[in-house]
C-alpha cells in the first residue's frame, strides 16, 4: 500500500548508508513526465502507450526501495498501459494486488489478476506488457544473483543467462512461500534497526531462492565429480578459518567453497559428514555466539537486543529470542540486563 501522502510529480529519495536500503516515491499526473520517469527509474526504453482517458487522480504512483542486487517496487498505474520494452537485465516478477497484467515474452505468455505473480519478461529479451488499472508490487532481481543462488557458485561462475521455462508460478504452494518472503522482504527493510548489512545479504539470497523455487527456470543442480573431494580434515579445517575470520562479513556458501578450492557441494558434504550440520548453520551458531558476548560486553542504557542481534544477521527479534534461550538457557534481556 502507498498510506502516506507524496507531492505529485516531485520525486523524494530517502538515502541511508551506501550499503543500505536505497528509497524513493513519487506521484505523477502527466503522461510525458510518467513516460520520463519510467524510463529513468528502470534504465531501458520503455516505449509506453497510455490507452485511457486522464484519470481524476495520479496517473502514476511508484514507490521503491533498492538494496544492492535486489529492487523492490511499489506502482498504481491508471487505466490501461502498454509497453515494449527492451530488456530489462533484470529479473523481474509482479504481484498484482488490483487490476490485471498481462505479458509475452518470446513463445511465453502470462497474466496475472489481484493476488497472482507473474514473471512477464527473461532478462535479456524485451518483451511486451499491457496493465488495467494495475497496483502492484514489483522485485526486480539482478541476474547473477540469481545464478550464484541457483548453482552455488561465486558471481560471475555460474552458467549465464538462467532463464524462466514458464512465466506463471509451479504451484499454488511455492506461490504463497515467494509471497510470504516478500512480506517478510518488505518488513526488513523497513525496519533501519533490522536491516544490517549480514541480514541484508541474507535477505537478498533468500528471495532469489524463493523466486527460483517459484517458476520454473534453466538452472540445473548437476553435479560434479569433485562435488565429494572434501579431503577432510584439511578443507574442512580451512573452512571453519575462513568463516571465524569473516563471521561479520556477508558470506554465503560460495564464498567459503570459493576460500578453500572445492565445489559448494563439496563444502556442504564435509559440514555434513563431519560436523552434522551445514555451513550456514555453523556460521548462524558462531554469530549466535557473537551477539552472545556482546550482550555480555553491552551497556543495558545505550545497548538493545534488537540492534544486537540485527548486527550479527538476525532480523527477527523474537527467533533470535527463542533461539538464544534454547542456546543459553535465558532470554537475551536476562543477558542484557545482568551482563
Amino acid at each position: 500500500m502507498l498510506p502516506d501522502p507524496m507531492r505529485v510529480g516531485e520525486v523524494v529519495r530517502i538515502d541511508s548508508t551506501t550499503c543500505g536500503p536505497r528509497r524513493s516515491r513519487i506521484e505523477i499526473s502527466d503522461v510525458t513526465v510518467a513516460d520520463e520517469f519510467l524510463e529513468g527509474a528502470y534504465g531501458v526504453l520503455l516505449r509506453l502507450a497510455w490507452r485511457a482517458d486522464r484519470p481524476a487522480g495520479p496517473l502514476l504512483k511508484h514507490r521503491r526501495v533498492t538494496v544492492g542486487p535486489l529492487t523492490l517496487d511499489e506502482l498504481y498505474s491508471a487505466g490501461c498501459v502498454e509497453a515494449a520494452p527492451d530488456p530489462l537485465g533484470r529479473f523481474s516478477v509482479v504481484w498484482a494486488h488490483r487490476g490485471r497484467i498481462e505479458g509475452t515474452c518470446a513463445t511465453l505468455s502470462s497474466s496475472a489478476t489481484a493476488g497472482g505473480i507473474t514473471a512477464p519478461t527473461q532478462p535479456d529479451l524485451p518483451h511486451r506488457v499491457r496493465s488495467e488499472d494495475l497496483h502492484a508490487t514489483t522485485v526486480l532481481l539482478d541476474p547473477a544473483l540469481i545464478a550464484g543462488v541457483a548453482t552455488g557458485l561465486p558471481s560471475g561462475q555460474g552458467p549465464l543467462p538462467v532463464r524462466f521455462t514458464s512465466l506463471i508460478p509451479v504451484d499454488a504452494a511455492s506461490e504463497q512461500v515467494w509471497k510470504t518472503t516478500v512480506r517478510y522482504a518488505v518488513s526488513v527493510l523497513a525496519d533501519d534497526v533490522a536491516a544490517t548489512p549480514l541480514v541484508l545479504g541474507e535477505l537478498c539470497r533468500l528471495l532469489a531462492a524463493a523466486t527460483l523455487a517459484a517458476f520454473p527456470n534453466t538452472a540445473t543442480g548437476a553435479s560434479s565429480p569433485f562435488d565429494r573431494a572434501d579431503h577432510a580434515p584439511t578443507l574442512l579445517r580451512r573452512a571453519i578459518e575462513y568463516i571465524e575470520s569473516n563471521v561479520g562479513n556477508d558470506i554465503g556458501v560460495a564464498d567459503i567453497a570459493d576460500a578453500v578450492r572445492v565445489t559448494p557441494r563439496a563444502v556442504q558434504y564435509m559440514f555434513r559428514r563431519h560436523l552434522d550440520i551445514t555451513p550456514l548453520q555453523y556460521l548462524r551458531r558462531l554469530r549466535l555466539h557473537c551477539a552472545h558476548q556482546d550482550l555480555l560486553a553491552a551497556d543495558p542504557t545505550i545497548d538493545t537486543v534488537a540492534g544486537i542481534a540485527a548486527r550479527w544477521g538476525f532480523a527477527h527479534t523474537g527467533r533470535f529470542a527463542a533461539l538464544y534461550r534454547q542456546t543459553y538457557g535465558q532470554s537475551p534481556h536476562t543477558t542484557l540486563r545482568n551482563g
